[in-house]
């Protein structure tokens, strides 16, 4: 028996764009926008199809706009969404990160209602797993290698006691810049001195509090971190570790998740590794140098 479903050649797949746009409250809480659409009653991500000749780019930026009213700035490009349209077609809609610039929120025929939520009211309230899968895909895991610290040979207390140089707390609150914008929700840390203080600049500009994990330690085997990155897929996280911790824990994510590495790969003391996970596993990395 002949499916209802109608096939469509590829160059008939609708084509559209659309944003997961996020934004920081005063406490450093991260929300992301949802919208409701009363002819379908549902809630979702904003988007819409793309007019002729127009790029995904400027589709998606004027989408969010005519259905929120916000101007925004394109971040990150999130994995795309295949589906079948409500009359069959095939679609796909590419995302990108947005980061509001400016506008306010009027009702219109497409969209009644917008909302900020935290991630976790989005994730209950979304209308389709499709676009859940999406939130999840939003979130990364910052793997920070502790700023520079002291000399070994000049320290004369415990290791795990060793400070940051005044390299090391420049680099540190330099950090922050370049992690507040993914809008980490936890922040956890080797219990090393050097370690907590990388993170702490951080700390207080979030309002987070530091969770000292001694899975993050030196010389605590590799699968401990394993784990722990496991268990924090779904949220964007930091850890902050050290150099060879870090090289263990991507050799494991080489391994089990086939996560693409270049061949000379760098882990400078204050630099970070943005890994993204999709259904569990780690399998795109980006390289973020440390501060001067």
């Amino acid at each position: 028996m002949r499916s209802a479903r109608r096939w469509y050649a590829p160059w008939r797949v609708v084509r559209a764009a659309g944003g997961l746009v996020w934004r920081r409250r005063a406490d450093g809480a991260l929300e992301v926008l949802l919208v409701h659409r009363p002819k379908y009653d549902d809630w979702t991500l904003p988007k819409g199809k793309l007019d002729p000749g127009e790029s995904h780019e400027t589709a998606a930026a004027r989408e969010v706009f005519e259905e929120t009213g916000l101007r925004t700035r394109l971040g990150r490009e999130l994995p795309a969404t295949r589906y079948h349209d409500r009359h069959g077609r095939p679609k796909r809609v590419r995302y990108w990160e947005m980061q509001v610039d400016g506008g306010d929120f009027v009702p219109n025929h497409e969209v009644d209602e917008v909302r900020w939520v935290d991630l976790d009211t989005a994730a209950r309230t979304l209308s389709y797993e499709r676009d859940r899968a999406l939130l999840a895909e939003g979130m990364s895991l910052l793997v920070v290698r502790h700023a520079r610290a002291g000399s070994r040979r000049h320290w004369n207390g415990p290791d795990e006691t060793r400070p940051l140089s005044g390299r090391g707390r420049r680099q540190a609150g330099a950090l922050v810049k370049v992690l507040v914008p993914f809008g980490p929700t936890r922040i956890l840390s080797s219990p090393y001195v050097r370690c907590i203080q990388t993170v702490e600049p951080l700390s207080e500009k979030l309002g987070l509090e530091v969770e000292a994990s001694d899975a993050l330690a030196e010389h605590e085997p590799a699968e401990r971190a394993l784990a722990l990155a496991r268990s924090v897929t779904g949220s964007t996280v930091v850890l902050c570790s050290h150099g060879d911790e870090i090289a263990a824990l991507l050799h494991s994510l080489v391994r089990d998740d086939g996560l693409a590495l270049p061949k000379d790969y760098e882990c400078a003391k204050g630099s970070t590794w943005v890994l993204h996970a999709r259904k569990g596993r780690y399998s795109n990395a980006r390289y973020l140098p440390a501060p001067p």
